[in-house]
């Protein structure tokens, strides 16, 4: 498609120069088509497939049976306690430190404050 010249007649039959007739229109038109957001409705970040509770109770089941199995299969009493000891301490800091979304009800509400954390966020469309 063959562009249209500052000099050419304009495409809107005034029989005027492009410059003289829309070019500045067709200059606002695209400003404006390049500032607008586009139409992108909000989506919440999806939340994480298991729970932390669930991860908790699952994994702190796992390192008591470990430990009992080191305590009085092979009696390491010491090791036993250190590798169930070890084990919470590591799951209490992942289960701190998740990064689970924060429920919002609707744009403008201070539950999805991201404080410069600007990962996942969507532009907000209020409906009317």
């Amino acid at each position: 498609m063959p562009t249209l010249g500052r000099n050419d007649k304009c495409h809107c039959g005034s029989g005027k120069k492009y410059k003289n007739c829309c070019l500045q229109k067709d200059l606002e038109k695209a400003r404006e088509a390049e500032s607008l957001p586009p139409e992108v409705p909000f989506e919440e970040n999806p939340a994480p497939k298991i729970a932390t509770w669930k991860i908790f109770v699952a994994v702190t089941a796992i390192l008591t049976a470990i430990a009992l199995v080191l305590f009085f299969g092979f009696g390491y009493s010491k090791i036993s306690w250190s590798v169930w000891g070890c084990g919470m301490l590591i799951l209490i800091v992942y289960s701190a430190f998740r990064n689970e979304p924060t429920v919002r009800k609707e744009p403008g509400d201070a539950g999805n404050i991201d404080f410069g954390n600007r990962q996942g966020i969507q532009p907000v469309n209020k409906k009317r």
